[in-house]
């Protein structure tokens, strides 16, 4: 059996009364923990630190980024992404969604120098369109899944969406271009396994919904924002076995059910103290 702990939007760049910034005590109650997105802005040092701390008290961290990582990142070049986690000039504003992605993957790369030093140290895992065999008969599958935009509320979407105005170089073309990138690697991964490793059994973690009825705010339902949140991907043929359970974020909407034979879960905190049915000891177990 693996056990991983899922939290997602925690959103430690928002400030909290007197809770300081990038910081969340929370138990570590298994091994692994899942960080689903929306946990912090990337061009802050001080998400780094806290991911860091993690990796002293579990075994592996999955990470995936949410909307929120690029919103705040540096415009500052340095050189390399790694020396941009280490430079204490990392203080401007704005950076494009491939300069994020570039910061987790060099602090994957730090994560791996400082087990080499400590071997007491996790993995740290970023799930960027990537394949983690936690087991001999569990894969775990992961990215962000930009949701599918409707096309008829993009003009609604264009001025509703604070990512096209955070995330430098970001519009609904470059939005809906991530959400079929992201959609054909997931589509063609989880077919691979059904036709080669008929055995094993498949987690996907994205920041993105997979379903709309039940991931969100009902009185969002139907809306027209409700496409930037969640695609409804159940009435694809590759839903269903061997995907035993989807995880996700980004609605801060807490829900564990089954669709159509896979179990769909959110832990998501949201802003404030946390959003309904939000259990930070919450613990998934996959046999």
């Amino acid at each position: 059996m693996v056990e991983i702990q899922l939290l997602s939007d925690l959103h430690l760049e928002v400030e909290r009364g007197d809770n300081p910034l990038y910081e969340f005590d929370f138990p570590a109650c298994a091994p692994n923990l899942a960080l689903l997105g929306d946990i912090g802005w990337t061009r802050d040092e001080r998400l780094f630190s806290w991911l860091e701390a993690q990796l002293s008290r579990f075994e592996r961290v999955f990470f995936v980024s949410g909307n929120h990582e690029p919103s705040v990142a540096t415009m500052v070049r340095i050189g390399t992404a790694s020396s941009l986690i280490a430079s204490p000039n990392v203080t401007a504003w704005f950076c494009t969604q491939e300069e994020s992605e570039a910061l987790l993957e060099a602090f994957a790369e730090k994560s791996v120098d400082l087990r080499e030093t400590d071997k007491s140290k996790g993995e740290f895992i970023f799930l960027n369109r990537k394949r983690y065999d936690i087991g001999p008969n569990i894969s775990i599958l992961g990215c962000t899944l930009w949701a599918s935009l409707n096309p008829e509320n993009l003009d609604i979407l264009s001025w509703s969406l604070t990512d096209f105005k955070r995330i430098v170089g970001f519009d609904p073309e470059g939005y809906q271009k991530a959400h079929e990138t992201d959609l054909t690697w997931l589509k063609q991964s989880v077919e691979t396994i059904r036709n080669e490793e008929p055995e094993r059994k498949i987690v996907v973690f994205t920041h993105h919904a997979p379903t709309v009825e039940g991931t969100g705010d009902p009185k969002f339902i139907g809306g027209p924002t409700t496409s930037a949140f969640a695609t409804e991907l159940t009435t694809n043929p590759w839903w269903g076995s061997p995907i035993a359970l989807w995880a996700f974020g980004h609605t801060h909407w807490c829900c564990d059910f089954e669709r159509k034979g896979v179990r769909v879960v959110s832990n998501q905190k949201g802003y404030g103290d946390g959003a309904m049915g939000f259990d930070a000891k919450k613990v998934l177990a996959i046999d």
